[in-house]
């Protein structure tokens, strides 16, 4: 395994997918941020087997977004590269946020996350219970990035809820309810960068091929940072901080409610905003170098 020596220029690996299901606009201003600050970027594929890990200080998750499709290579490669080098956030970290269940954990912890109930593998759920519950419903993988087997099911539907859980019968699955807010407001994603708030974006509804809105910068409100905050803490309590998180927050009866937090390979719309991709490079330059010597 080569050394790092003291002077040389960090080599920062910014991890993609060979087939990606669209362009990635974030990797270029990414990797001139972290280029005009004296280190070297390199884009490649965690599915690319010619890529020697071991060469870079550390691996960056960003557009690996077949991994739902490729689970098993997928959390092989995260435990392979992390013995040779960094991974970005660390290993501890995607393991957990990984599956869903985390959602209900936080919940536990009195972050107010939207509701949520958890059906592991082979387990049909009791339908009417839920629509009696909740009304419409949001049902889906409890590992999936985008969009991935989820569909909205109509109150009472039973009958199609029960052919999408046929459907993915081997996967965990999340139950939720319908947030009728994030179809006329959308939702707000907030990006943390070391652990401090940088930039939100609002993005309006997506599932089941449904073409995705997505707008500019906005604001967020007080409860959206406190929030956000207060999920970003009950990580850090889990172990390392993480060096970029994204927190989705919609509003349910008005309140603030986390939906998804994104430590692996999220969109963090640094292309859209200038001081954001400086932002992530010096976060990742002012990580520690793990000297590494020859085995």
């Amino acid at each position: 395994m080569p050394s790092t020596t003291p002077g040389s220029a960090r080599r920062i690996a910014l991890v993609t997918c060979r087939d990606l299901p669209r362009p990635d606009s974030e990797l270029a201003p990414l990797a001139a941020a972290i280029a005009a600050r004296g280190a070297i970027a390199t884009i490649a594929a965690w599915d690319d087997p010619a890529v020697d890990w071991a060469g870079f200080d550390c691996a960056v998750l960003r557009s690996t977004w077949n991994y739902v499709r490729n689970f098993t290579a997928f959390t092989a490669w995260l435990a392979a590269v992390d013995r040779v080098t960094a991974l970005v956030n660390p290993i501890e970290l995607i393991r957990w946020n990984i599956h869903k269940r985390y959602l209900l954990e936080l919940a536990a912890e009195g972050i107010a996350v939207v509701p949520t109930e958890l059906v592991e593998p082979g387990v049909m759920p009791a339908w009417e219970r839920c629509f009696a519950r909740w009304g419409d419903l949001v049902v889906k993988p409890a590992i999936s990035a985008g969009s991935f087997g989820t569909i909205h099911v109509a109150a009472g539907d039973a009958t199609a809820a029960a052919r999408h859980r046929d459907s993915h019968a081997e996967r965990a699955m999340l139950i939720q309810p319908l947030l009728h807010s994030v179809l006329t407001d959308g939702e707000r994603n907030l990006v943390f960068i070391d652990g401090a708030f940088s930039h939100a974006v609002w993005k309006g509804a997506r599932w089941s091929g449904q073409n995705e809105a997505s707008g500019g910068p906005v604001t967020p409100e007080r409860d959206e940072i406190e929030l956000g905050r207060a999920v970003l803490a009950a990580v850090s309590r889990r172990g390392p901080r993480p060096t970029y998180a994204r927190v989705d927050i919609a509003r349910l009866n008005g309140v603030s409610v986390l939906m998804e937090l994104e430590l692996i390979e999220p969109s963090l719309f640094l292309d859209r905003v200038p001081e954001a991709p400086g932002r992530l490079a010096e976060a990742l330059l002012r990580r520690p170098i793990a000297r590494r010597t020859a085995d």
